[in-house]
């Protein structure tokens, strides 16, 4: 996991999404392997017109990884804001490829997200990018159960 100064999130948030991040990650499903992620899929960089994807935008976070991380923005920022907008999706990515176990995959990325949104935060700028530091550590508190 990305290092964060121990100082952002309190010893017993920090301890316990270290034992949260290896129980995740230790049951996620074998991974489709190696390729480029966008790492950044929410509304303001997907391009729509008419109703259809006509480009993806903002590549600066993109990096090496697996296509299941992707699913984590798509999910907080698009699915649970609009969940008629899911079937759709769905329907379009599994024409070109098989979907992911997304029940048992979304809790590890979604965790993963914002650990590193945390990071992204510090490195960044805390109070410049204060509300998304905030939600992020709120997303981080939900999934350990704090």
């Amino acid at each position: 996991m990305q290092a964060i100064n121990k100082n952002i999130l309190n010893a017993e948030l920090f301890e316990k999404c270290l034992v949260h991040f290896e129980g995740l990650f230790s049951a996620l499903p074998e991974s489709d392997g190696p390729l480029v992620v966008h790492m950044d899929f929410r509304p303001g960089n997907i391009l729509v017109s008419n109703n259809k994807v006509i480009g993806i935008i903002d590549y600066e976070s993109a990096r090496r990884g697996s296509a299941e991380i992707d699913f984590a923005k798509i999910n907080r920022y698009v699915w649970e804001v609009n969940p008629q907008s899911k079937p759709a999706y769905v329907e379009g990515y599994e024409s070109i490829r098989p979907l992911p176990e997304l029940e048992r995959i979304l809790p590890f990325y979604n965790f993963y997200d914002a650990f590193s949104a945390v990071a992204w935060c510090e490195k960044r700028g805390i109070e410049q990018n204060k509300h998304f530091l905030e939600e992020s550590i709120a997303e981080l508190q939900k999934s350990v159960g704090q």
